[in-house]
């Protein structure tokens, strides 16, 4: 194997590694948003958002040197851009799932405000986490299929999204409410929020798929 190849390898054994730590933290806020969650695990969870930094960091810096010292053919130059663009939005799926995790450490879940919304954020959270893991395997397996049907998710998550919004709304309206109760509907909405976000990245990440199989740009071109 040459020295290009070698590199090139590297960059896929990184990636391979940053999707499963990501992976991770999706099992791991799952297990905070079910109805006994876990707390020892946000430990962990902290330790491995420190980890995607640093990954992302690093393929970045692979990436570049690939790029500058091997002049790489046009496919391969495909698959690099897309890995660094790739790249970024794990990194941005670990942000918002390091968001998810601390407002849920601060929500009241014993509220009535909090156990209404629950069974939507949930479902919502099921989407996002099928379509990110969805996502991956495209990219991975140059599924272009399973990247089409990420991409079609998209609207259902961005319609819980709208739905949880809704039903903020309506337990807020006409009502006096407390400091807390306040505050706990604003750390729902910035949760759900973050969620919506993360559907967004892996449809990102499944347009990536398609343009390493099909060599199309499909972005905003709906």
């Amino acid at each position: 194997m040459g020295s290009q190849e070698i590199v090139f390898e590297k960059i896929k054994n990184d990636f391979q590694l940053l999707s499963k730590i990501v992976m991770k933290q999706l099992s791991f806020d799952k297990q905070l948003l079910g109805k006994q969650p876990d707390m020892a695990v946000m430990p962990e969870i902290e330790v491995n958002e420190g980890l995607i930094d640093s990954l992302e960091v690093k393929l970045r810096s692979e990436m570049i040197s690939s790029i500058v010292l091997y002049a790489p053919r046009a496919i391969d130059l495909r698959k690099i851009i897309a890995y660094y663009d790739m790249t970024a939005y794990m990194e941005r799926i670990g942000d918002h799932l390091l968001n998810v995790s601390h407002r849920l450490c601060s929500v009241d879940r014993t509220s009535e405000i909090y156990q209404s919304i629950q069974p939507a954020l949930e479902k919502l959270f099921d989407v996002v986490d099928v379509m990110t893991q969805n996502a991956i395997f495209a990219f991975a397996c140059e599924d272009n299929l399973l990247a089409i049907k990420t991409i079609a998710a998209d609207d259902r998550a961005d319609l819980l999204h709208a739905q949880i919004m809704d039903s903020l709304s309506e337990a807020s309206a006409g009502v006096a409410l407390t400091k807390k109760q306040l505050s706990d509907i604003l750390q729902i909405g910035v949760l759900a929020a973050n969620l919506e976000r993360i559907g967004d990245n892996a449809t990102n990440i499944a347009e990536s798929a398609i343009y390493i199989i099909e060599g199309r740009d499909i972005k905003h071109h709906g």
